[in-house]
């Protein structure tokens, strides 16, 4: 894409939206994963990054828009052994920005493949990132072949079966 070239740091980046894409901007960093702490409950470790990639400009209709791409391997938490999982994170998505929420419903009910967002002057780049990361999340991640289904067989055997505990209760009764 035409335009500036910027490697934003690791700390918090704030963009004035509608300019930004006006100037035809783009913009690349990485985020630790220990900063985005709303997806934090989701993960099974917060070590490693995720590496985010914006670029913006105005479509045929003068809108401004903005292209974010969000990469990383993530560590989920398998749903069936409760280990974690990689996850392999590639999001891409066009979001086209407008002046109200009017404005996003008109184009929307017209298109409905856009995804409208609201002009920003303050918008945090790493909040946007994490909303792309929660929305592409996946609803019930499991390994395809547990390894984590020896585990699950010790912590059943390692746990009393509550009716043992009754069959004991009666063979005393019995007696």
């Amino acid at each position: 894409m035409r335009g500036f070239r910027f490697y934003a740091p690791a700390y918090m980046t704030v963009i004035h939206s509608a300019e930004f894409a006006q100037e035809a901007r783009e913009l690349k960093g990485s985020i630790p994963l220990a900063q985005l702490t709303r997806l934090a409950d989701q993960l099974a470790d917060t070590s490693g990054e995720v590496f985010w990639h914006i670029e913006s400009g105005v479509d045929r209709l003068q809108r401004p828009w903005l292209y974010l791409e969000v990469t990383g391997t993530l560590q989920l938490v398998c749903q069936r052994c409760l280990l974690g999982a990689p996850w392999q994170l590639h999001s891409e998505t066009v979001l086209t920005q407008f002046a109200s929420e009017e404005q996003i419903d008109e184009a929307e009910a017209l298109d409905e493949d856009l995804e409208g967002i609201l002009i920003d002057p303050e918008l945090d780049i790493e909040a946007l990132v994490e909303d792309e990361i929660l929305l592409a999340l996946p609803v019930a991640l499991t390994h395809e072949v547990c390894g984590g289904d020896e585990a699950l067989a010790k912590l059943a055997s390692d746990k009393p079966n509550p009716f043992a505990v009754l069959a004991q209760l009666k063979t005393r009764k019995a007696e």
